[in-house]
């Protein structure tokens, strides 16, 4: 079962897979006229515009305001895909799979623009006064696609199940049990009891710990990172260009390192950065949709300032980390390698500070992800869903515990596959709107 999960995993991931996300990113970063570069000054001003304003007085409907939302979406995103993900591409694909997350990344900010966009202009109102936003609302109410938003939440709901539980208390077991002899089982429930204690009180209390956990954890590690690579500065150059040489050239290494081929290099480094990232698989959209009080291009906008933070900055520092360890070709995978380069260079207290940040990272995922998949629960079955969708999330995460690293990753980029498929779908069939809609807005910003 193990080999057909990995064997699965290689085939949704593959040369069609990569093509289409890479190929609407490429479309609409054309068609939106490179707003990676137009739109980042203007997304940082809309991202932090709001960030000392009560939600209640916010102008329009909505959950939260836009800082809230994007703390929300970097605790979802910053994960241990920021660091077991990173370090299982390049352990499995080579330094070229960096050179591969970059460019995910680069056309990805442009398929979260277009997503997040669409998710402001179709969120719906629920019941109980919360917003209701994701790819099924702009499916359903866009193009009318009944089916296809019910596959799509089907999908995300069982990858935040499945998926997102498993791969992220796997990864934090793991360091925790290398460094201190800890039985995963028993980190897997100290995690899975923190948990609920957030998720149980519901969204509002995601928004209150993400917004205070996730910049004091993204700093520690950016500064750790730094740290490490100022120390081995002189290598830094040398090894930029072996990731951009590997990525269009076979590897061959020496130790534990077998070598990798160009596709594996893309499968593994487009496959890690969109886990990391989540350009183009819907997520964004179901939190950025219930952001307070701003225009559907202003909201898509912030949504790219997630994208780049997330692996532009954070991944490529781990894996500037990873890379200039001498010993990184044999030295394991997941968060056993990450911890194995910081510890080559700051000592035991290296091992510490990717054991800390694991655990902050995977719990800032662990937080958020119930809402998003919540939404696609309540979407197919009703609000009645929620409290026992909590309970189910906390205990799925006991499952991370009792496989093998790689087999967790794969399963996680099945489901992941597995829902971007509907939502691409969607993005690019209502492609027309999201260029009426940046118009529109550029038009307001010109006035």
């Amino acid at each position: 079962m193990d080999r057909l999960i990995i064997l699965i995993g290689n085939v949704v991931w593959g040369p069609h897979m990569l093509l289409l996300l890479i190929g609407i990113g490429v479309y609409f970063t054309l068609r939106l006229k490179f707003i990676q570069l137009t739109g980042i000054k203007s997304a940082l001003k809309y991202s932090f515009k709001q960030k000392v304003q009560d939600p209640t007085t916010g102008n329009g409907k909505g959950d939260f305001n836009s800082y809230d939302a994007l703390m929300i979406m970097l605790g979802g995103a910053i994960g241990n895909g920021n660091i077991a993900g990173v370090a299982t591409a390049i352990a499995i694909g080579g330094p070229g799979a960096v050179f591969w997350m970059w460019i995910s990344a680069i056309f990805g900010m442009a398929s979260s623009y277009a997503e997040s966009a669409l998710g402001v202009k179709y969120r719906q109102v629920n019941e109980d006064g919360t917003i209701l936003s994701g790819p099924m609302y702009y499916i359903k109410h866009g193009l009318g696609w009944g089916w296809l938003a019910a596959t799509f939440a089907f999908f995300m709901g069982i990858k935040t199940l499945f998926g997102t539980t498993t791969i992220q208390v796997n990864s934090m077991s793991l360091v925790v049990n290398k460094l201190f002899d800890v039985p995963m089982l028993a980190t897997g429930m100290v995690i899975a009891i923190l948990t609920w204690l957030v998720i149980i009180r519901g969204v509002d209390s995601i928004a209150r710990v993400s917004s205070k956990l996730v910049p004091f954890m993204v700093i520690a590690y950016l500064l750790s990172a730094v740290i490490v690579i100022s120390l081995r500065i002189n290598e830094i150059p040398s090894i930029l260009m072996d990731i951009v040489h590997s990525a269009f050239n076979a590897k061959s290494a020496g130790g534990g390192f077998a070598g990798a081929s160009v596709m594996m290099a893309m499968r593994f480094g487009v496959a890690r950065g969109i886990y990391s990232n989540e350009a183009g698989t819907g997520s964004a959209p179901i939190v950025h949709g219930a952001a307070i009080g701003q225009s559907p291009s202003e909201q898509g906008k912030v949504s790219m300032i997630g994208v780049l933070v997330d692996t532009l900055v954070i991944n490529t520092l781990t894996a500037l980390v990873i890379l200039s360890a001498a010993n990184w070709t044999s030295s394991g995978t997941s968060t056993v390698l990450a911890a194995t380069s910081f510890e080559s260079a700051l000592g035991y207290t290296g091992a510490w500070i990717v054991a800390l940040s694991s655990l902050l990272f995977g719990f800032s995922t662990l937080i958020t992800w119930p809402y998003y998949g919540e939404q696609c629960f309540v979407y197919l079955f009703g609000n009645g869903i929620k409290m026992p969708f909590r309970w189910a999330f906390c205990i799925f995460m006991l499952f991370g515990t009792m496989k093998e690293a790689e087999v967790i990753w794969s399963l996680g980029d099945i489901l992941n596959g597995m829902m971007a498929i509907p939502n691409l779908i969607a993005i690019v069939a209502l492609g027309g709107v999201v260029i009426k809609l940046s118009n529109k807005n550029s038009r307001n910003e010109i006035n």
